[in-house]
């Protein structure tokens, strides 16, 4: 009996070896390092692979103040893009006036959100539009660039 207990603990503890010499969910360290000191305020932090890329959903702030993230990491580590949800109120009233002064001006939006979306190549704000039925993503540019992102039908 004492030799069976022993073999199923040896065995039970190959596993758990096997588990950390596989790719267990965990990102590189350069992509965790790197995103420890970009969030060090991090909350509810939440890896996973998608499209190629890690992807670390969190929160940063307190209620009422609390914002969610998404940050994206390549295979090697290195940052990509960090996408952040907004009120519509807290989304600059130059950024506002720019998406009012394009083509897209008399669209509705489709709910209270947008998403401020920063990238090594520079950062935009993302609006989910209403267009003549039609569900409409537009990017602005901080320097007030309307960008047609997507068209849904």
């Amino acid at each position: 009996m004492k030799r069976i207990a022993m073999i199923l603990t040896a065995l039970l503890c190959m596993t758990f070896i096997a588990c950390e010499k596989y790719d267990d969910g965990r990102p590189v360290k350069k992509a965790r390092n790197e995103f420890n000191e970009m969030f060090p305020g991090a909350k509810d932090v939440e890896w996973e692979r998608e499209y190629g890329y890690w992807k670390v959903s969190f929160e940063t702030g307190t209620n009422p103040d609390r914002l969610d993230h998404e940050a994206w990491f390549d295979l090697d580590g290195n940052w990509c893009r960090t996408e952040t949800e907004l009120r519509l109120s807290a989304v600059p009233q130059l950024i506002k006036d720019y998406l009012e002064a394009s083509e897209y001006g008399s669209a509705s939006f489709e709910d209270h959100d947008a998403e401020y979306i920063q990238t090594p190549s520079g950062n935009h704000y993302r609006f989910d539009l209403i267009h003549s039925g039609a569900k409409i993503y537009v990017d602005v540019s901080e320097d007030g660039k309307v960008i047609l992102a997507k068209f849904d039908w």
